[in-house]
């Protein structure tokens, strides 16, 4: 092989070992494990792969200076080793597997997640491939999410913000923002949105009611955010909650609070 391509390879990226990762799993969802194979395509010159990066990335919002932006979250990576020399034109592949962290958001609305693949290659330019996921409800988000809509409450948007608070290591959180379409607490309440945090021992549902303004009182304690009541429901992974036992303690909670 020329210099001119062994060039254009290690510096440039152009005409060098590449990898494509196919993601064999379906139904995937929070703590769940996802597998599936790298397959990686050697180039025009013989290259050597030190190992894979497969990171499980998202985006969110943040407001700077007033303005919106996007910014970048990889939420865990998993490293597999190759130690391998790819000759030209070679097809390699190698399995993965790996169990999804439970803070991994759910592909709602505005929400993305998606693998990005890296391949290490020595004395070279590092190759990278995208893949988006399609991430479902686990068993407590699905009775959670429908205990809601069951009490009355459409789902509006869910997405992705920023959050100081740094829960679980991360810089934002996945909110889900309902609102009162019929039942009891229509005209009783604006919203309600809610935050999911698991940890190893339990799940918090953290929720916030933003109380319907009535009166006068009422409506000078809104515009000074004096409404918002923030409830807590934890939910310890030891024991298994049917659908009816988080759905009353969701409505007893908010018919206390409406």
């Amino acid at each position: 092989m020329g210099i001119f391509d062994k060039v254009m390879a290690s510096a440039f990226g152009v005409g060098a070992t590449k990898v494509d990762t196919i993601v064999h799993t379906k139904n995937l969802m929070p703590g769940s494990k996802i597998e599936g194979i790298c397959k990686i395509n050697g180039g025009k010159i013989e290259q050597y792969i030190n190992d894979i990066t497969i990171g499980v990335y998202t985006s969110y919002k943040k407001e700077v200076n007033d303005n919106t932006v996007t910014e970048i979250q990889r939420i865990q990576e998993h490293t597999i080793n190759i130690n391998k020399q790819i000759l030209p034109g070679e097809t390699y592949e190698v399995n993965f597997s790996f169990v999804l962290y439970k803070i991994v958001p759910v592909t709602i609305h505005k929400s993305q997640v998606w693998l990005s693949t890296n391949l290490n290659i020595e004395a070279g330019v590092d190759s990278s491939d995208r893949d988006y996921l399609k991430i479902d409800y686990n068993e407590y988000m699905k009775n959670t999410v429908n205990a809601i809509s069951d009490l009355g409450f459409s789902l509006r948007e869910v997405e992705n913000e920023y959050c100081s608070k740094r829960l679980n290591g991360l810089k934002f959180v996945q909110e889900f923002e309902f609102v009162p379409t019929r039942g009891h607490f229509r005209g009783r309440l604006d919203e309600l949105e809610l935050v999911f945090i698991p940890t190893n021992t339990h799940v918090d549902i953290l929720l916030e009611v933003d109380r319907k303004a009535r009166g006068l009182i009422s409506f000078i304690s809104e515009s000074l955010d004096l409404d918002e009541t923030k409830l807590k429901i934890r939910l310890e992974n030891s024991k298994r909650y049917s659908y009816e036992e988080i759905k009353s303690t969701i409505q007893q909670l908010l018919i206390k609070y409406s």
